[in-house]
């Protein structure tokens, strides 16, 4: 196959899937690392595949939903990392309830035959869910702070141990309705989301420096354009993960750029540096408040004690981190309940 934008962007950060598509990820001419998913890709895909829906309602009736983990678990073998799974929704605002479904969705990997370092759940991070991932990430349940939106949330998947962590880069909302969505010639440079990634990504290099505790691997998500997901890369993201319409253009597009001069970094952060032309993101958030003074959230605030207090209280301070994350609620337990009547039709249509 010809040397395509997508083996160019493998060449700068490790390419994760967006999808739990297994003929997708087969059409990719390399290995690539994670898959991820979330409530709107298991429904979709429970939706797309009758006979898929009909064989897990008859199996295990109303718990169809989070018996698909087989949808993921399947792809293990064609990825050289992990494959990711969501806690719903239902239970952002209670730590207890989230470890109890984060619990019980390793106990299907593990009755699946999937060991704990081929997965991880995803965690919608709010206070709750920041004070959960600690707790299972004590127990060796790796997690991944998911619907990320501000420094804060990112100092808070530090502090709770979590493997990897997901900024969106752009808002939901915006996935719903194109007319929000952004027409940048510079995305790394003009978006306003590039700074925040840089904030997250400076304050764990700060602190991998001074304390030598491997900090959470970025996977960033959320992009509409080829050329947000090549800007990734220039960012200093680790991991972009690729929903397949991206995926197929990315492959469709020739590399016809000149060759690389530079390798793709390592994972730890003891080398991690802001490019030049990009350093003056550093001080900058157009997100921020009227009122912001400029200074940035830092890790001598404990975002995970007393259950997520301060990250909660710093999230209902941020008229962006809060507005996305209850988006993110609102979408995906629409799609759970999406899933939830069709498996309930199935159950009607098969006299269970």
């Amino acid at each position: 196959m010809a040397r395509s934008m997508l083996h160019r962007l493998e060449d700068l950060c490790n390419v994760d899937v967006d999808d739990a598509d297994t003929e997708l990820i087969k059409s990719i001419p390399f290995t690539p690392h994670n898959q991820t998913s979330n409530q709107a890709i298991i429904t979709n895909a429970l939706l797309a595949d009758e006979a898929l829906l009909k064989d897990l309602v008859r199996q295990y009736g109303s718990q169809g939903w989070e018996r698909a983990i087989a949808l993921t678990a399947r792809n293990i073998p064609l990825l050289s990392g992990r494959v990711l799974i969501q806690t719903s929704l239902r239970h952002v605002s209670s730590s207890s309830a989230t470890i109890a479904h984060a619990r019980t969705l390793a106990a299907l990997y593990d009755q699946a035959g999937v060991p704990r370092d081929r997965f991880a759940i995803k965690i919608p991070f709010s206070g709750p869910a920041a004070a959960a991932a600690r707790v299972l990430n004590q127990e060796g349940i790796r997690t991944l702070a998911t619907s990320v939106f501000s420094l804060e949330q990112g100092i808070a998947a530090s502090q709770s141990g979590c493997l990897y962590i997901s900024p969106y880069y752009n808002e939901i909302a915006a996935h719903l309705d194109p007319s929000l969505r952004l027409t940048l010639e510079d995305p790394a440079l003009e978006h306003p989301m590039s700074p925040r990634v840089i904030h997250i990504l400076e304050a764990f290099a700060k602190e991998y420096r001074e304390t030598g505790k491997e900090q959470p691997i970025m996977i960033i998500a959320s992009h509409f354009t080829p050329a947000e997901i090549m800007a990734m890369a220039e960012l200093g993201c680790p991991h972009v993960t690729i929903p397949p319409h991206l995926i197929r253009t990315l492959l469709e597009t020739p590399d016809q750029l000149p060759p690389l001069t530079t390798k793709k970094p390592k994972l730890s952060y003891a080398e991690f540096a802001t490019v030049q032309r990009l350093t003056k993101l550093s001080t900058m958030d157009p997100f921020a408040r009227p009122d912001w003074d400029g200074k940035l959230a830092d890790m001598q605030t404990d975002y995970v004690a007393n259950d997520g207090e301060k990250l909660d209280e710093a999230i209902r301070n941020d008229p962006i981190a809060g507005k996305r994350l209850k988006d993110a609620e609102v979408f995906f337990i629409e799609m759970e309940n999406k899933a939830k009547a069709a498996i309930e039709k199935e159950i009607a249509a098969q006299g269970l």
